[in-house]
């Protein structure tokens, strides 16, 4: 019965590696690039991002009426402002249907210029991470991609498991011994010692495109405390500037950091206001939203560590899990590394596969042959 239950578990694992094992690899791949998406997008378009000194002499104010007289028409959308997280102002445009990405020199005022961020090479490689370039049903592949890698987690566990006695024995590299033995053996110390970061990844992976439905599925209901009913009550007059709700937001937080600032695209809709309260933040940037009046500046709401529920816990962390923001550069590195390990064992698995099948070819020869010679 226990043979039975071995040789099924190992098939599930041989199948589910052939059928979804390069699509594990390009995911997985991918995703050691999006660890460090900010600084690739950053080596590889210096001219966007590098101001010409350290001094911040645009104000908020200035910053968005620049923005206004280059790209008349356009409405900023998103605002990010000179902080620990940026070093120059960065704001998303829109009219219509085009968007613009622009970039402003704090220290002098000079535009940077704007390009197309969907065009960029990290832009290509998020899309191929989180869709496979196939949009929406690319995105139910990628969960049904990660079911995949959870299923051979698990099963792999099951096979190598040697007991305790065992266990730190056989993750020993048999660099001398045979194709097979060694193979066999970093095939095991790869998949181990990658195992809980790889499990993290895949489960967080498959809630991105799924949790929804296995709620309604499972009928279970969970409440947030972010403000999504918040309206804005139109006035007649100018929209405020958002150099008052930067003053605003010092009278709130007199020690919080101001990093971005999300414009409404309609006359409902609130200004909401992120920055960092100095408290931890899993993402690494900031852990409290403010909410304004669009017309009259008038302060709506905050959503924050002091009223957020578990589930609203849970979706950062989710994320912050996912992408290993939570301890550093220290934790990228690791993530960048297990990001790759898929590689390792498809090689190793492949290779591995490729001998069984030529050394049951060699047996069936060499019994032919003898059964002939008889």
């Amino acid at each position: 019965m226990k043979k039975n239950i071995r040789k099924f578990i190992l098939t599930l694992h041989l199948v589910c590696s052939l059928v979804f094992g390069l699509f594990i690899i390009t995911v997985c791949a991918t995703g050691s690039v999006l660890v460090f998406d900010d600084q690739i997008e950053k080596a590889l378009n210096p001219q966007y991002f590098t101001p010409e000194s350290s001094e911040r002499n645009v104000s908020l104010k200035e910053a968005e009426h620049i923005f206004h007289e280059k790209y008349q028409g356009y409405q900023i959308s998103r605002l990010d402002v000179p902080s620990k997280i940026s070093d120059i102002y960065h704001a998303n445009l829109s009219k219509g249907d085009r968007e613009v990405d622009a970039y402003l020199d704090p220290s002098n005022g000079e535009l940077l210029g704007n390009y197309n961020k969907d065009a960029s090479f990290v832009s290509f490689v998020k899309e191929l991470h989180t869709h496979l370039l196939l949009e929406e049903s690319g995105e139910v592949i990628i969960g049904i991609v990660a079911i995949a890698l959870i299923i051979m987690i698990i099963t792999g566990a099951y096979l190598w498991y040697p007991g305790i006695k065992r266990m730190f024995k056989s993750l020993s590299i048999k660099w001398n011994k045979g194709r097979m033995a060694r193979n066999f053996s970093l095939h095991n110390f790869i998949g181990v010692i990658t195992l809980p970061f790889l499990l993290v990844v895949a489960i967080t992976g498959m809630l991105f495109p799924f949790q929804e439905k296995i709620e309604e599925s499972l009928r279970l209901k969970f409440t947030s405390n972010y403000p999504e009913d918040l309206k804005s009550v139109d006035n007649g007059k100018e929209l405020v500037g958002l150099d008052k709700i930067a003053s605003e937001i010092k009278k709130l937080h007199p020690e919080g950091e101001l990093y971005k600032l999300r414009l409404p695209s309609d006359k409902t809709g609130v200004i909401e206001v992120q920055l960092n309260d100095g408290s931890y933040d899993p993402e690494g940037k900031g852990n409290t939203s403010e909410f304004f009046d669009q017309f009259n500046g008038k302060h709506l709401g905050t959503f924050s560590k002091s009223n957020e529920t578990a589930y609203d816990k849970f979706f950062v962390w989710r994320q912050s899990l996912h992408r290993g923001t939570y301890g550093g550069v220290f934790t990228k590195i690791i993530y960048a590394l297990v990001g790759i390990a898929p590689l390792g064992l498809g090689i190793t698995g492949m290779t591995m596969w490729a001998l069984k099948r030529k050394n049951k070819a060699k047996k069936q020869q060499k019994k032919l042959l003898e059964t002939a010679e008889l």
